[in-house]
């Protein structure tokens, strides 16, 4: 005879479950949110070859250069002489269509379908994590040059191969990889617009020891994934200019090369922002002010740009700004009482940087500071971020069978799509600190 003991009762236990997921997930948007709240929104056409001639959807007027240029006379009856006048350009850029989908089996949306199946329903966490997955995308783009690069490997990264499994490949010691997204395929370039070597496929990114992890293995197509290799958006040909014209693109020192469809050196400093090169040196306070001279020189001592700038930088550079505050410690001795330090430190960086907002975020690139004007920027739009209309409404479709059958998988795919690109319609009303010490995190 047996008793009823544990194991004997196990079939009629009930298991529990933790309130709340776990999302293990990282996720970034701040750049992408600051451009829909701040920057001019126009509503654009699509690329177009009206007249038979293709033809950008955008463009961005501006005065280039000035005319009306003084002279000494007498007078006295003397000739005036012949006058100039200012000369006026455009940038010319077309959006880019941007897609994210998602696909699930109808055994996972049925399984979690309702209190008696699943503790949430798959269909429903998934449009929105995939949002979340999609603006990260995005956010890599608009931090990006243009031309599709998210990261370039640099010459202190390690590059291992040969492994198995979700670290078939790794890439550790990235840049920055805060605007990659889990299972992304991304093309590899030994240059911009030069010949791709292939696709690879992350399978986890890690923006803590800024490490990329593959389930395939680096691409080797003219040779092996290196450093200084580039590390490009699928969908991009990886040439300047291809994809989202990025922060990089625009706040650019460069005398060469093309901006938006003008030679840079047709128009030399015209097309070039101010820099500050602290060449591996920290920040100080004076940044500040050295940026604000940088500006007034660059606009004159009236623009608007030297009173509306505002700060834009990495984590790394938001803690040496914190650093430079922390130090300046003062405390009233009524606000000390007992025999517990008083606690100095602030759970936040701080909101502002020599007397400017300070916009903090994990997918700038380290070392650097970017000032500019929101009121200068344009986001030439498109079609808004949403859910893709595949017809009729639909926004959740049946995947057909691609091996040939003539069918459909028992699966559905929904898509988050977008079309848009970014401007800066004045370059010069900007300066950045590039090369900046990066303390210990």
């Amino acid at each position: 005879m047996a008793q009823l003991n544990e194991l004997a009762a196990e079939a009629i236990e009930l298991d529990a479950f933790s309130t709340n997921i776990g999302d293990l997930v990282p996720e970034f948007d701040n750049l992408y949110s600051l451009a829909l709240k701040q920057f001019n929104k126009v509503p654009a056409s699509n690329i177009t070859a009206g007249g038979g001639t293709t033809r950008p959807s955008a463009r961005v007027q501006l005065r280039i250069q000035g005319g009306a240029s003084i002279k000494q006379g007498t007078g006295d009856g003397d000739a005036i002489g012949l006058g100039n006048g200012s000369q006026y350009q455009a940038f010319a850029l077309s959006p880019v269509v941007v897609i994210a989908p998602n696909q699930y089996t109808w055994l996972a949306k049925r399984a979690t379908q309702g209190k008696e199946r699943g503790t949430f329903q798959v269909t429903a966490k998934e449009l929105k994590y995939s949002l979340a997955s999609t603006t990260t995308g995005i956010e890599g783009l608009m931090n990006s040059d243009g031309s599709g690069t998210i990261d370039q490997i640099p010459t202190t990264a390690t590059i291992t191969t040969g492994g198995s499994g979700n670290q078939t490949s790794v890439i550790a010691g990235m840049n920055n990889v805060a605007g990659f997204v889990d299972q992304q395929v991304v093309q590899v370039f030994p240059s911009i617009g030069g010949t791709t070597r292939g696709t690879a496929t992350i399978s986890f990114v890690d923006p803590v020891t800024n490490t990329l992890y593959f389930s395939t293995a680096l691409p080797s197509t003219g040779g092996a994934t290196a450093v200084g290799d580039f590390i490009v958006v699928q969908g991009s040909s990886g040439a300047a200019g291809n994809s989202i014209l990025g922060l990089r693109l625009w706040n650019n020192n460069a005398n060469t090369g093309t901006l938006a469809g003008l030679n840079r050196a047709t128009y030399p400093s015209r097309l070039q922002t101010p820099t500050i090169n602290l060449a591996g040196k920290p920040i100080t306070q004076s940044i500040g002010l050295r940026a604000a001279t940088l500006l007034a020189r660059a606009q004159g001592e009236d623009a608007e740009a030297v009173k509306s700038a505002i700060w834009y930088t990495g984590y790394d550079q938001g803690m040496a700004v914190s650093n430079l505050y922390f130090n300046v410690q003062i405390a009233n001795e009524a606000d000390v009482k007992g025999d517990r330090a008083l606690d100095m430190g602030k759970k936040f960086f701080t909101p502002t940087f020599c007397n400017r907002e300070l916009k903090v975020s994990i997918t700038a690139l380290p070392g650097r500071l970017d000032l500019f004007c929101p009121d200068t920027w344009y986001m030439f739009e498109t079609a808004p971020l949403e859910l893709h209309d595949f017809g009729g409404g639909a926004t959740v479709m049946p995947v057909p069978d691609i091996a040939g059958s003539g069918s459909y998988l028992t699966s559905y795919i929904m898509a988050y799509i977008t079309a848009f690109n970014i401007a800066n319609s004045n370059v010069r009303a900007a300066c950045y600190v590039q090369s900046a010490a990066q303390p210990a995190i």
